[in-house]
């Protein structure tokens, strides 16, 4: 089942399965899932499953400083794609389309995904 694992910020480790139609995310306790980040907005954005096409949507809920996809901002619907980075406020999640049986196992496999944009030092010498 696809979700979204916290890679960075107050909540790191923290994953949200995206078992249903529609969720919500931002600081208010009443979202499908809760980030207690100053940044975000009370209800900040939502991922919602789209039949048709058998994808994940990411739509930005008018929040006060945007939410951005791999770096851009976006301001429509956007289609998730594995590996894809979700920044809100100080918070980074990354959208995983394999199945994870806990927390841990998604944010190694978030980690493990993210190695490759490492920089490599060599030495001249």
């Amino acid at each position: 089942m696809p979700s979204l694992i916290v890679i960075d910020g107050p909540a790191e480790g923290a994953q949200c399965p995206l078992t249903l139609p529609l969720v919500s995310i931002g600081r208010d306790d009443a979202c499908t899932f809760q980030v207690l980040d100053p940044l975000v907005s009370r209800k900040h954005l939502q991922v919602r499953f789209d039949e048709t096409t058998g994808k994940h949507v990411i739509a930005d809920y008018r929040s006060a400083h945007g939410t951005l996809v791999n770096g851009k901002h976006i301001l429509i619907d956007t289609v998730l794609r594995d590996g894809d980075r979700v920044k809100i406020g100080n918070t980074t999640l990354m959208y995983l389309l394999a199945d994870h049986a806990d927390a841990p196992s998604a944010l190694a496999a978030a980690k493990k995904k993210g190695e490759w944009k490492r920089s490599t030092l060599m030495d001249p010498g």
